[in-house]
């Protein structure tokens, strides 16, 4: 290995890149080989000069390119010199040590086509961080901590050499514009093409819980990884399995079917526009407190780990009708074995929520309400 390229890319968030930057330049000083930091920026106003100032602060190889998250880390790639690149986010911070455990992992294994490490939230725990944190959304991160080699792994701690990299075509640029699937893609690329991806558990970087905290920004994340569902079970159709009943379709179809009742029976019905919705995460919401024994969530923040598991459905859903992927709309994809017992419980838990619901409505109708 004749060296180490750190490739970041960015976009405002000065305050993020600054730290990283400086954890970074403190790695850095701890190897005795060659390193280099590619900054590829799509920053807008008073941050360009801002990110510019800190490029020069650190000595990086600031690009500026306002192209898609995919393409910034191909044209960075294609920048780099040696012949390791590791790619971290701007929103973390590496660890002193990060470059030379990088590097032990290469020389111990030759043969690597790449290597990541694990990814610790830290920062400040609001509410709505303590309800991101029951989502299955933050336990990817933590995956090189789970065996010794992957199949894929987010690109926010991940190390790949130069040329598997290249010789895989980088990141798919034709993935949405907003991030969701594109790291998955990329390492189930190289792993199919015969390179082995190894864990490298030491090789930790912390994340800042900041960008996933705001309310608005999660819920378009996770649309956005629902999204990326997609793409990647047209790529990989072995990874998906059957998902119904559906969380999502089953309340549109509520939906429609107290429209038609207000209608035809009574306009009361109506208010099961608003009704079924809140039903569904409500009792989802309970079956998976007191059944799953979770400890520590109340009904409201599990309540809203619901609403954010819903809106990652409709992110999915709105794709397939966006793509006329009709057939798709009922599957998941899989990312690990244990994902397909939660998906099992989920199903029976929807069937049976829905059984009780019709039953109601059934009741409702022969009272004539």
């Amino acid at each position: 290995m004749d060296g180490i390229s750190i490739v970041i890319i960015s976009r405002g968030r000065e305050k993020l890149l600054d730290e990283l930057l400086q954890s970074v330049q403190k790695a850095q000083e701890q190897v005795d080989f060659p390193t280099e930091i590619i900054l590829v920026d799509s920053s807008l106003g008073d941050s360009i000069e801002n990110v510019r100032a800190l490029s020069e602060k650190y000595h990086t190889k600031y690009f500026y390119q306002d192209i898609t998250v995919s393409a910034k880390r191909n044209y960075g790639a294609k920048k780099c010199q040696y012949e390791v690149i590791l790619f971290l986010d701007s929103d973390c911070l590496a660890t002193p040590e990060i470059l030379k455990h990088y590097a032990e992992i290469y020389r111990e294994y030759p043969e690597a086509g790449g290597a990541a490490g694990p990814l610790e939230f830290v920062g400040e725990d609001t509410w709505f961080w303590k309800v991101v944190e029951k989502t299955p959304y933050t336990i990817f991160f933590s995956t090189p901590k789970w065996g010794k080699t992957l199949t894929w792994s987010p690109t926010a701690n991940f190390s790949v050499k130069k040329d598997a990299f290249l010789s895989v075509g980088g990141f798919d640029e034709s993935f949405p514009k907003n991030p969701g699937g594109e790291d998955v893609d990329m390492g189930l690329r190289l792993s199919k093409a015969g390179y082995t991806l190894y864990s490298v558990p030491e090789a930790l970087v912390y994340h800042s819980k900041s960008t996933w905290s705001p309310v608005k920004s999660m819920f378009r994340r996770v649309f956005h990884y629902g999204a990326g569902d997609l793409y990647l079970l047209e790529r990989y159709p072995q990874m998906g399995c059957c998902c119904m009943p559906r969380r999502i379709l089953m309340i549109l179809y509520g939906i429609l079917l107290y429209l038609i009742l207000g209608c035809m029976v009574n306009p009361w019905f109506f208010a099961g526009v608003v009704v079924i919705p809140l039903w569904e995460m409500g009792m989802t919401s309970l079956c998976v407190n007191h059944l799953m024994k979770y400890k520590g969530t109340t009904f409201g923040k599990q309540f809203v780990v619901q609403a954010l598991l819903l809106w990652n459905e409709a992110g999915f859903l709105w794709e397939c009708i966006r793509k006329r992927e009709f057939s798709s709309m009922g599957k998941q994809i899989i990312y690990f074995k244990p994902q397909m017992d939660g998906t099992c419980y989920q199903n029976v838990v929807t069937a049976v929520i829905y059984s009780l619901f019709l039953l109601i409505t059934y009741i409702l109708v022969m009272l004539g309400v």
